[in-house]
């Protein structure tokens, strides 16, 4: 019983092995594939939450609720955050 583990172990370490090693660079692009497309959902989603929130930032300012500065400040802020991510969006 033990010659026959032993002899499978070897089976496992000198042929399955090394055959998983060389076919692995072929299933590669398609994890990366798969990245790509989850980080371009998270960045559209990045995108569509920062617009929302430019457009709650001047539902107050027009509200009264926040002053100028605050306003230009602010809105500054989430235009640059905003054209970041859409520049990344063009990267990929």
């Amino acid at each position: 019983m033990m010659d026959f583990i032993r002899d499978y172990g070897l089976i496992l370490i000198l042929f399955i092995l090394p055959v998983i090693f060389v076919i692995q660079p072929l299933f590669l692009p398609m994890i990366a594939k798969k990245n790509i497309q989850v980080d371009v959902t998270s960045l559209k989603r990045k995108k569509l939450l920062i617009y929302r929130q430019i457009k709650e930032l001047e539902m107050e300012f027009d509200i009264g609720n926040i002053n100028e500065q605050d306003f230009s400040s602010g809105r500054a802020d989430l235009k640059r955050e905003v054209s970041e991510v859409i520049a990344q969006l063009n990267s990929l």
